[in-house]
């Protein structure tokens, strides 16, 4: 019997309607002119290169090791490339915000999202959250925006926890503190090879949520990996977990 459920969140509980690239652009922007004004010297042009570069080697590796590379640490090596080696914790943790606070605009709460979680956790589900991004407080801002703080327990998040999914780990540290077995729990995620993957190492039931992905590119990887359920969409999840087969080998 199903008595857990772990979401993703980006993409997932969340979607972002801008374009990602030109947020990541302005963000850069932000960053430099947050450091300039605080009496940081570089050329800012050249500044954007260097921490865009170091951004796009850090995600490339990531996908690889799952080690989670975060943006703090990025940014401190590359200000150390530029001269200043000790960055004050204060403003780092200002760089992030102006880093963040253009793409932060974009994402908005799946419409069902509140009345998904309100019904489960009405029927006694415990929820938690894992999401794999590059700058904790970011996720948590958020997940404040949209109003879903109150609703899990634990949020692991890898800029925190160091890995990111699929490392069985993370999976691992829900199920111990829930006390439950894999089979006791449901992960809910848009990414086959993070979401799914992570839950099958685990030994966990999947439901692949394919509401905001495209299913044409994930068509072979689908097939491949071969997820317990999918779902259509977020508000066909309270459903889909009561109809799981439980008899299914998940391990």
């Amino acid at each position: 019997m199903v008595k857990g459920v772990i979401f993703d969140l980006g993409m997932t509980l969340m979607r972002f309607i801008g374009d990602w690239d030109a947020a990541m652009e302005q963000g850069k922007r932000s960053l430099a002119a947050y450091l300039l004004r605080n009496s940081y010297q570089f050329d800012a042009s050249h500044f954007m290169i260097v921490f865009g570069k170091r951004l796009l080697e850090g995600q490339k590796t990531r996908l690889d090791d799952h080690v989670e590379r975060p943006t703090q640490i990025l940014l401190r090596e590359v200000m150390a490339e530029f001269g200043y080696p000790d960055l004050p914790d204060e403003i780092v943790e200002n760089s992030m915000r102006q880093f963040y606070a253009e793409s932060e605009t974009y994402w908005i709460p799946i419409p069902s999202s509140t009345q998904v979680l309100n019904e489960l956790r009405g029927e006694g589900y415990h929820l938690g959250m894992i999401s794999n991004a590059g700058d904790e407080r970011n996720v948590l801002r958020l997940i404040t925006k949209a109003n879903l703080e109150n609703f899990f327990h634990p949020i692991l998040i890898s800029a925190a926890e160091g890995i990111r999914k699929p490392d069985v780990r993370l999976f691992n540290k829900v199920l111990e503190m829930w006390d439950l077995a894999g089979g006791q729990v449901v992960m809910v995620g848009d990414t086959l090879e993070e979401d799914i993957v992570g839950a099958q190492s685990a030994g966990i039931h999947q439901i692949w949520l394919k509401e905001n992905v495209d299913t044409l590119d994930n068509q072979n990887l689908a097939e491949k990996l071969n997820p317990e359920m999918i779902a259509s969409s977020l508000s066909d999840i309270p459903n889909v977990i009561r109809n799981l087969p439980l008899s299914k080998n998940v391990s």
